[in-house]
């Protein structure tokens, strides 16, 4: 694996990410118990984006760097996930703010305080956070167009012992903010997220909040507080060769949505797991890059009502479906 090229480069990369910290906890109503097709396909897609981003998180280990495209937040990368969460809900009329925003030579400066080695030369800075104050990291066009970013990202390596490969991050008050003169999206991005890779398993743990706001008012929010396992097919792991073989992945843990903007009005806890774990084939070259397997996303004391997302038969296929075993 590449290390990076030096901090500033890397600080500069940080201008690709486009999601935020919240503020607050993840309490707050839950008390949707029954949830209809069109409903499931909106939260059940946000979930599967999650659960993409993870699978490539955990199986592309590469940190090299640059800005957008490559760098921490690049496809393949332990912060592509942030993103990639953006890039697939930014609406269309913010396009030339995220182009500044994403640009090599965008001016984002933060301040940088910690370990700013990559002693192991694996593209993970040893223990370095990145805070953005106001006017840091910020960009107005001369018809009142523009984004602003305020918040702290820190970035740990976890090598060591029996992990091979492995990284922490966590995100404190870290917002975006694209805007015109009369509009705008506020993104909003809190918690923490790790991954180990061992010669036997890899393993992620998150549990973290994502708000999107319009105009500053809030239409969604999702919570995830899952662990994943990865376990290979056949043979041992080896970060060294850049990408996992193939595997299965299982996910254990909670999920939960709040939404407010007309396709999924409602509040909803679930319990998630994979009755059949997904298979990730490394020879895919369609995202996700899974052929096989289910999630079950049940709702919080109706263990009998909720979603699967089910994968295959091919590559890149996935399917968002209801289930209520006392229905008719």
């Amino acid at each position: 694996m590449k290390g990076m090229h030096g901090l500033r480069r890397f600080a500069m990369g940080l201008a690709t990410v486009t999601a935020v910290a919240a503020c607050g906890d993840s309490s707050g109503p839950k008390g949707n118990d029954t949830i209809d097709p069109a409903q499931a396909a909106v939260v059940g897609q946000e979930a599967a984006g999650q659960i993409a981003d993870i699978a490539s998180d955990l199986t592309t280990l590469n940190a090299s760097s640059g800005g957008l495209g490559s760098g921490l937040f690049a496809p393949g990368a332990p912060g592509s996930r942030v993103a990639r969460i953006i890039g697939r809900s930014l609406p269309s009329q913010y396009q030339a703010q995220f182009a500044a925003f994403a640009a090599p030579d965008a001016e984002c400066l933060p301040v940088v305080s910690g370990d700013t080695l990559d002693s192991d030369l694996d593209g993970i800075i040893n223990n370095v956070t990145l805070t953005f104050g106001p006017g840091d990291c910020a960009y107005q066009d001369s018809l009142g167009n523009g984004f602003a970013v305020t918040g702290a990202f820190t970035l740990q390596d976890t090598d060591g012992g029996s992990t091979l490969w492995g990284f922490a991050v966590d995100y404190a008050n870290f917002r975006v903010l694209f805007y015109s003169d009369s509009t705008s999206a506020g993104y909003e991005f809190d918690g923490g997220y790790d991954a180990t890779v061992t010669a036997a398993n890899a393993t992620a743990n998150q549990n973290f909040i994502t708000r999107w706001r319009v105009n500053g008012n809030p239409v969604l929010r999702a919570d995830y507080a899952w662990g994943v396992t990865f376990l290979p097919d056949t043979g041992s792991l080896d970060p060294g060769q850049g990408e996992l073989q193939s595997g299965t992945f299982d996910i254990t843990g909670d999920y939960s949505w709040s939404g407010n903007f007309g396709q999924a009005d409602g509040d909803w806890s679930f319990t998630v797991s994979t009755p059949t774990p997904l298979h990730y084939n490394e020879s895919c070259d369609t995202d996700p890059e899974l052929d096989g397997g289910q999630v079950r996303a049940a709702i919080n004391g109706r263990n009998n009502i909720g979603f699967t997302v089910d994968y295959g038969p091919g590559c890149g296929q996935e399917t968002v479906n209801t289930f209520d075993t006392n229905a008719t």
